[in-house]
């Protein structure tokens, strides 16, 4: 019950009864006794609605308010009570007052609608938005002695849009974008723009963490600032405040509003060095790998400026996704260059292309070297090119022995192993040796015909060094095409290009393993070198600085045998992961932990597990390629156990195998 003599006050909930028990004799508004009966009445009617409600009473604007209002004040409630507009809000103080003076001189109400005001409170500056109403309150004399609010805060809305729309726009900027450079000029650009800001620079750190070069810097004016200062753009972080540093190499965000004001970076020192870049306040994002810095997002602006936490939160999640897009192609450029290696690799080999001939349309897809050694262009070859344009492509003495093997080849599934020559436009010949077969389907017809060829041209014009050169070519194709066999066996695929970038991932896998082996005079593998050199192009880092892939566990010597086949296996799970699973997005962590029994060769236990890639609904209905290719390996193989596991967080792979009986296999037998 409200004391005597003040039952306006009754209500209002916990606001109600501060009020009631307030002394606010230290107030412009005094005792509350003595409050004429205008203000009663409009103050009852605050205190009693739900909506956000206050008044700003007097000449001086003394705020009283409701229990929804509250909020929005955070630590100045209940401070504020009483209080003048200029004191609980000094940052909207020249907004607010020509409104309200314009109610008190008018008499007329007053209406905004999404208008922004940027909010001082809790030791930060929001931006946020409005829609609002003044309504005079006169006295008993009909003056206008005070002003009704209520409003309604559209901030959510107005940033989520604006955000939104920003994001959006970014990415479908960065989309096409294949390399570091440009993606983080279009990254500083549109930061620029979009926060009205004088320049915005991306800085790499060098490895002692004392200087860092400006390598992308984007100015409102064009100008060259900090990029330009220096030796080359590169500077001596120190130079700009220690204590400013010092927060960025713990990873911390700095933001401040005046470098001059600031304790960080008011030394004199300091302040010559930020002066000769024409900065007066500042945003500084660090990037962090292993709990180093290794980059800044550097955002300046030429006057002071307040940055409110929505800007210094968007900042944050810009420099993250663009930092992940800059890792993504980073890791897609080695997987490039890995490609390219092999393919020199086969290319030294004397391997000229790969085919695959599908039967029932009786059309042949050539890689590019496989065509243009046929005179076939290779923009046709990708569309498929009939498979007689190939035979009509071989030298006429050959013809008929080609065809005859080719059509024993389909008719009882032998090998297909031929020597021929292909007719070259300046009317000579060019020697292939061929192998391949056929394909069936579950009910024995044939499907596809892949294959390989290689060139032994100089081996059929060099009679006098034909034996040594038939050796040493017969012993490079086999080794090659042992492994390239292999991966047909083991592949398959839609289309063309999906075909042989599978089987140029699988043989990379297998050719990786085998130099390993060949370093340890075939003695064995150690685990975690042949799994991180099968997943070095995964080992990439997110924005704070944690490996997107991790490998846990103790020193394990593979048996020979078995290296090649665990290096298919880790190959197949880290190709997945990168197309479907948790390395298909900037979020997604792969951990590969094992452990092994006291044993020098006892079980070896390995656990595959991936988090934050796309959502698994539920078990596939069916197994896939891939995972038949795993069970092959795991099971039929190397003897061991498989169990796949499809949690919602994603694929969880178990494998156990027996390393003492492995060891006691030819690894001839075994491997791939």
């Amino acid at each position: 019950m409200a004391p005597q003599g003040l039952g306006f006050l009754a209500g209002g909930g916990e606001l109600g009864a501060l009020m009631r028990q307030r002394d606010w004799a230290a107030t412009p508004l005094g005792d509350p006794s003595t409050w004429p009966q205008s203000l009663r009445s409009a103050l009852s009617t605050c205190l009693n609605s739900r909506a956000v409600s206050a008044i700003y009473w007097g000449p001086e604007f003394c705020l009283l308010y409701n229990e929804a209002y509250r909020p929005f004040l955070g630590s100045r409630h209940p401070w504020a009570l009483g209080r003048t507009m200029q004191e609980v809000w000094p940052t909207l103080w020249q907004s607010l007052t020509t409104a309200a003076r314009q109610v008190h001189e008018t008499g007329e109400g007053v209406v905004a609608e999404d208008q922004r005001l940027l909010m001082e409170r809790d030791g930060g500056l929001d931006e946020t938005f409005w829609t609002y109403s003044f309504a005079p309150i006169r006295d008993e004399t009909g003056k206008v002695a005070g002003i009704f609010l209520t409003a309604l805060s559209t901030t959510e809305r107005n940033l989520a849009e604006r955000r939104q729309a920003f994001r959006l726009s970014l990415d479908e900027r960065l989309r096409d974008l294949a390399a570091p450079a440009p993606i983080l000029a279009e990254m500083s650009r549109s930061l620029g723009l979009h926060l009205g800001v004088g320049e915005v620079a991306y800085a790499d750190v060098e490895p002692d963490g004392a200087f860092a070069t400006i390598t992308q810097a984007w100015t409102d004016d064009g100008a060259p600032r900090s990029a330009a200062l220096g030796q080359n753009g590169r500077h001596r972080l120190d130079d700009y405040g220690p204590a400013l540093v010092a927060e960025l190499r713990r990873g911390r965000i700095v933001a401040i509003p005046d470098v001059r004001q600031d304790p960080r970076t008011c030394a004199t020192e300091a302040l010559a060095a930020l002066d000769r870049i024409s900065v007066a306040a500042l945003l500084d994002v660090p990037l962090m790998k292993a709990g180093q810095m290794v980059a800044i997002l550097a955002i300046h602006h030429a006057t002071p400026r307040a940055w409110t936490r929505g800007e210094i939160a968007l900042v944050g999640e810009v420099a993250a996704r663009s930092w992940d897009a800059v890792e993504r192609v980073r890791a897609e450029a080695a997987l490039r260059v890995s490609e390219e290696r092999l393919q020199l690799a086969l290319g030294a080999s004397g391997m000229v292309g790969l085919f695959d001939w599908h039967i029932p349309e009786d059309l042949l897809y050539p890689d590019e070297r496989f065509a243009r050694v046929f005179g076939v262009d290779a923009a046709r070859a990708a569309n498929g090119v009939p498979h007689a344009e190939f035979v009509q492509a071989m030298h006429p003495d050959d013809r008929l022995r080609v065809q005859a093997a080719i059509g024993r080849a389909v008719e009882t599934g032998e090998p297909y192993d031929v020597e021929y020559r292909v007719l070259q436009p300046d009317g000579g010949a060019r020697w292939l040796h061929v192998r391949g077969r056929c394909l069936r389907n579950a009910a024995g017809e044939p499907m596809r015909f892949p294959g390989t060829a290689v060139d032994i041209h100089a081996r059929k014009l060099a009679e006098e060094r034909q034996a040594l050169l038939s050796r040493e070519v017969d012993h490079r194709a086999k080794n090659a095409l042992a492994v390239v066999q292999a991966a047909l066996r083991l592949t398959r695929a839609p289309d063309l290009p999906s075909y042989v970038k599978a089987i140029t991932g699988r043989v990379a896998a297998l050719a990786r393993a085998q130099t390993m082996l060949a370093n340890e005079a075939w003695a064995g593998a150690d685990l975690r070198a042949m799994l991180a050199a099968e997943m070095d192009a995964f080992l990439i880092r997110g924005p704070e600085g944690a490996p997107r892939a991790t490998l846990d566990g103790p020193a394990v010597a593979l048996p020979a045998g078995a290296a090649q086949p665990l290096a298919i296996v880790a190959h197949e799970l880290a190709t997945n992961a990168m197309k479907h699973g948790a390395l298909s997005t900037a979020a997604g962590r792969v951990t590969v932990r094992w452990t092994r029994d006291e044993e020098p060769l006892g079980t070896l236990r390995l656990r595959w597990a991936e988090t934050g890639g796309p959502p698994i609904l539920s078990e596939p209905a069916r197994r896939g390629f891939g995972s038949r290719v795993l069970a092959g390996v795991v099971h039929g193989q190397l003897g061991g156990s498989l169990l796949l596991t499809w949690h919602e967080t994603g694929l969880v792979c178990d494998i156990s195998l027996p390393l003492a009986r492995i060891a006691g296999i030819p690894a001839s037998d075994l491997a791939m």
